[in-house]
């Protein structure tokens, strides 16, 4: 079995040579470049790729359509330059086609940031047989024919850095992005998905009012069977805490409090809300749900909610209301996974 692996670039010379190094060295590398005026190219070519020009016509799907009809491999791998791959990448790839032969796979996404992890999946992996597409100028996704590609998750965790402040100003991602967001929107006005994005890159840049107002858009579509309605859900009650409307965000989330019982983002939420709005009863409740839940892999979900950060914000509950053994016994908990705030909590009890 041979796996093609594809990549579009610009102006990555800071990261490309991380991602190409943690590509299995078997692996067949197309990396597209699309008008990089820094050492992007030559790096690329330094380590084997095969490179390839393409004039950018803001359109993420044709560029990454294009890069893949150069592959000569049975499976197609997507990678972006600011990302790698674990050390037993091809391990986990035989697995899965041994397991589900001629499927596309679905990879987890673990997205570093400032002060925390986020984790998404996205379709990474499909067969090259001529019959899989990318649809969307932008957050594109994949197509058998003319449907959205059924799919499989696959055990493969791919980091991403991007969203690095520095990277994220650095790029200047905001700018280059709504302009592609807005032109979607124009011709697919209804596409609840992408007005959550435009929420999200608004959401990223502290402009919570123009955040909350895409959200709210977003959810009134009512694509609630949808993987980005509960994240959209989510965003908009921390947007809306953010502005002091925290009574507001809690009233919204008990509507949804039932409808999804594996997202622990949901109640860890409802449980900060409730330290807002003085709810004491629902306080523990919430916290503890979102530990029974633990993390997820199948949501956009922030590191810790299902583990160490609820079990500390549980902590600070008992530490208030004079619960010191309690307090101590979730601080602990937390403490062990490594959170350091739980840590000095302890010191100081």
């Amino acid at each position: 079995m041979k796996v093609s692996v594809c990549m579009i670039v610009k102006n990555e010379q800071d990261c490309i040579k991380n991602a190409l190094a943690s590509i299995p060295p078997y692996y067949e590398v197309i990396v597209l470049d699309t008008g990089s005026t820094d050492q992007t190219i030559q790096i690329a070519q330094s380590s084997g790729a095969i490179v390839k020009s393409y004039a950018w016509n803001d359109n993420f799907s044709d560029a990454r359509n294009y890069c893949h009809s150069f592959a000569t491999g049975d499976y197609i791998l997507v990678l972006d330059a600011d990302e790698t791959f674990p050390a037993n990448t091809n391990e986990i790839i035989n697995q899965f086609v041994l397991q589900y032969p001629k499927m596309c796979a679905s990879v987890f996404i673990k997205n570093e940031m400032e002060d925390e992890i986020k984790t998404h999946r996205m379709v990474r992996f499909y067969p090259n047989d001529g019959m899989y597409l990318f649809h969307g100028i932008v957050h594109e996704q994949i197509y058998y024919k003319d449907a959205p590609a059924e799919f499989k998750p696959m055990n493969l965790t791919v980091t991403h850095y991007g969203y690095e402040q520095d990277h994220y100003d650095q790029k200047n991602k905001m700018s280059r992005y709504l302009p592609l967001y807005k032109k979607h929107l124009d011709e697919n006005p209804n596409d609840g998905y992408m007005i959550y994005q435009m929420g999200k890159i608004y959401f990223s840049q502290n402009d919570y009012s123009s955040a909350i107002r895409y959200l709210m858009q977003s959810l009134n579509i009512g694509e609630a069977d949808r993987l980005y309605f509960p994240v959209a859900l989510v965003m908009l009650g921390y947007a809306l805490k953010e502005t002091g409307r925290s009574s507001e965000a809690e009233q919204l989330l008990i509507n949804f409090e039932g409808d999804y019982p594996d997202f622990p983002d949901l109640p860890f939420l409802q449980g900060l809300l409730a330290m807002d709005t003085g709810n004491v009863q629902r306080i523990a409740p919430a916290f503890q749900r979102a530990m029974a839940i633990g993390e997820s892999t199948k949501y956009t979900s922030v590191t810790g909610v299902g583990s160490y950060k609820a079990a500390y914000n549980l902590g600070v509950y008992y530490e208030i209301i004079g619960n010191t053994a309690k307090a101590r016994e979730y601080y602990l908990s937390s403490a062990s996974e490594g959170y350091k705030p739980a840590t000095e909590r302890l010191k100081f009890l």
